[in-house]
């Protein structure tokens, strides 16, 4: 049977054709176009449209957004954690900002690590269910989730470290979840490392080897995600006695499942453990060298792997200013301190100066941002048996469903391949 014949199609269109225009839709539109008949649903939800759909979105930007990961203390000093997807529109307003619900499953809990990679978040949750951290998958864009089986613990009562990688192997089409344990054995004062991978086509953990000489500790949990490989600021653990410990990148490759070292130049290597973040500017691998004094430079290795790539783009010099994060136009958001708490400013990295003399007008910047991140919408999970339907509707019924007008006039072109899935 043709495509068009199973689209419900009657019109002298290719087939080809309506494949890409499918594809270029936003994932919204999709979820809603799954109302029209069986065979739309099937094709929107088979893991070739998913896969196609994803790498398009991917390649055009089209429908990327930025994850903001926020905190701000509420009544009592409770802190609260919040997200919101932010994408920039010409009037720089609320209307670009879109407030995220969190799983059920983790609503109510402190989390360690919230990591994102093409469309999906993993959220490694503190509250342990008898001593293991239950692990949330979650796609925002579709409010699916679901929970990944448990990987093994530990029987030791000297103190563990958890470090959490996710990435895509585009060589299998599979996301992945790296779990390090490095656990530190008082009697022999040295560091253990163990570390699973768990592959989300099979739904299991397997073992991952961890090199006898790869003996480093992890300065901050949050990984920068670029070319394949998680990556983290780190160090040997021969130097945790130093104060100014030699720094070096560590990074897991996700289609390799091998564990690398990638050396710094002496500039970035002396800098204080807490003063360098790692993220992503442009598709290339970044480092936030932040002063104690105030100001901050940003860094990019213009060429992945090389040391002597390393290359200051700009430097604030106002203590008030913080990079956020950097579009693909390159432009970048920065942070302003001010009385009434953070504020965001549009700057153009090629002639360093501010696009807009205005701020973004939004109340959303007015807290502490902690993670930020280019986040492209997908439909992966969509088809998994495992996952589950958030509490709250992904949108209101009427966006969802036809008229019972727009039906009948369904069910007479259609015929038995319509489905009425409201």
């Amino acid at each position: 049977m043709s495509n068009r014949r199973r689209l419900g199609l009657r019109l002298p269109v290719p087939d080809d054709l309506w494949i890409e225009i499918l594809v270029s839709l936003p994932v919204k539109s999709l979820l809603r176009f799954q109302c029209v008949s069986k065979s739309w649903k099937s094709i929107i939800s088979s893991p070739t449209f998913i896969s196609t759909h994803t790498q398009h979105s991917e390649r055009i930007h089209n429908h990327a957004h930025h994850l903001l990961h926020y905190s701000r203390y509420k009544d009592g000093g409770v802190m609260q954690r919040q997200y919101l997807l932010f994408h920039i529109n010409d009037s720089f307003s609320d209307s670009g900002f879109q407030k995220l619900e969190y799983p059920c499953q983790i609503r109510g809990g402190g989390f360690l690590n919230v990591l994102d990679c093409r469309g999906l978040i993993l959220f490694a949750p503190l509250v342990r269910k008898n001593g293991l951290e239950s692990l949330v998958l979650w796609n925002p864009a579709i409010r699916m989730s679901m929970t990944l089986t448990q990987p093994y613990k530990f029987d030791t009562t000297d103190r563990e470290y958890h470090i959490y990688g996710f990435g895509f192997d585009h060589t299998s089409n599979d996301y992945k979840v790296l779990r390090m344990v490095l656990i530190f054995e008082s009697r022999t004062r040295r560091f253990l490392s163990h570390a699973k991978l768990y592959k989300l086509r099979t739904g299991t953990w397997e073992t991952v080897r961890v090199p006898e000489d790869f003996q480093y500790s992890i300065v901050e949990h949050r990984q920068a995600l670029v070319n394949g490989a998680s990556h983290w600021v780190g160090y040997h653990k021969r130097d945790m006695a130093f104060y100014f410990p030699e720094l070096v990148v560590l990074l897991f490759h996700t289609c390799d499942e091998e564990f690398r070292v990638m050396k710094l130049p002496d500039c970035l290597s002396s800098l204080d453990a807490y003063a360098a973040k790692l993220g992503v500017s442009g598709g290339l691998l970044s480092l936030i060298e932040y002063s104690f004094q105030g100001g901050a430079s940003v860094w990019l290795m213009k060429e992945y792997g090389v040391v002597k790539s390393w290359t200051k783009q700009f430097t604030l010099k106002d203590g008030c200013f913080r990079p956020m994060f950097s579009f693909w136009n390159n432009e970048m958001i920065l942070e302003l301190e001010s009385k009434n708490g953070w504020t965001g400013l549009l700057y153009d990295l090629k002639t360093h100066k501010l696009i807009k003399n205005e701020r973004i007008k939004s109340d959303q910047f007015n807290r502490s941002i902690i993670a930020k991140n280019t986040f492209v919408e997908t439909l992966v999970l969509l088809n998994e048996v495992h996952a589950i339907r958030e509490c709250t509707n992904y949108v209101r019924k009427d966006l969802w469903c036809d008229s019972e007008k727009i039906k009948e006039e369904k069910r007479k072109n259609c015929g038995e391949d319509y489905m009425d899935v409201c």
